[in-house]
């Protein structure tokens, strides 16, 4: 019995290694995990229900699933706040940073908050940025795990296809409204204006879950008037009425978009729907 315990604990290592523990922090990055994954494993994601990546408050469980990663995948910790602590406490090589290249990694480990707040870290709302991310996310993949090489290629190629896709399509249905002038409740949004190159005149706050002052609300209002503005984008977290007192008097459309896709289920198809969910609201707004 003894001659075989070896062989059945390299065995069980190799299965571990053939399946990497995979554990991601939001559901759009989720899914783009997923989609490089299949075939191979099936990454966890961490916070699910309603749980707010800013704030959120880690049960013991959790805070397990991060320290077995064999690759833990976050937007930012300026992003994750809520997940920052934990993730300092994991190696720097077991942790990949959507908004990061790769030789930044040690770096904003250490330093994490040194620009926070200085960056808008909402980057899957572009579609290009998440087709650069793949390629990192592909090359750490392979890394950790270069018996799937085969698999990681094809399922990048896949998945670039389908993104190319995405980008296209979403660029012809919002193409008609690019000189349509807009404003955005906060700067969630600024990757996604950016990308298609939208006509926005501004945002109301620069932060989620800014209190208004009487001051920003009149300046907002005279801005929507001498502007034209008919569209107003919001994040579902804003309270209606937040949105009732800044809109009242005025004929404009608003729009609440949930962002990260609370109600999509969670897959390698989610972040799909969630750009085509966003596009539509956003059409339905500006029309």
């Amino acid at each position: 019995m003894k001659f075989h315990l070896p062989f059945i604990t390299l065995l069980f290592a190799t299965n571990a290694l053939a399946s990497p523990n995979i554990v991601v922090s939001i559901k759009p990055i989720h899914s783009i995990v997923s989609a490089l994954t299949q075939g191979v494993s099936t990454p966890t994601l961490l916070l699910n229900a309603n749980q707010s990546a800013h704030h959120a408050h880690l049960k013991p469980s959790q805070i397990s699933l991060l320290e077995k990663a064999d690759l833990v995948v976050i937007v930012h910790p300026d992003f994750e706040e809520g997940l920052a602590k934990s993730v300092r406490n994991i190696q720097v090589d077991k942790v990949l940073t959507v908004d990061q290249s790769e030789d930044e990694q040690a770096h904003a480990h250490e330093h994490e908050h040194e620009h926070a707040g200085s960056v808008n870290h909402h980057s899957w709302l572009n579609i290009k940025d998440m087709e650069n991310f793949t390629q990192a996310l592909s090359q750490r993949l392979i890394k950790i795990d270069p018996k799937n090489k085969a698999i990681y290629l094809a399922n990048l190629d896949a998945l670039k296809h389908k993104l190319d896709e995405l980008q296209d399509t979403t660029q012809q249905q919002l193409s008609n409204y690019t000189n349509q002038p807009l404003m955005t409740y906060n700067n969630a949004f600024e990757h996604f204006i950016e990308n298609y190159k939208l006509n926005s005149v501004g945002s109301v706050s620069r932060q989620h879950g800014e209190n208004l002052s009487i001051y920003k609300i009149l300046k907002a209002k005279k801005i929507i008037k001498d502007e034209k503005v008919t569209c107003l984008l919001f994040t579902s977290e804003a309270s209606d009425k937040r949105i009732n007192t800044l809109t009242e008097g005025l004929k404009i459309k608003t729009a609440g978009i949930d962002i990260i896709g609370f109600d999509i289920k969670s897959g390698a198809d989610h972040y799909l729907k969630l750009i085509q969910n966003i596009t539509h609201k956003a059409v339905q707004c500006l029309k």
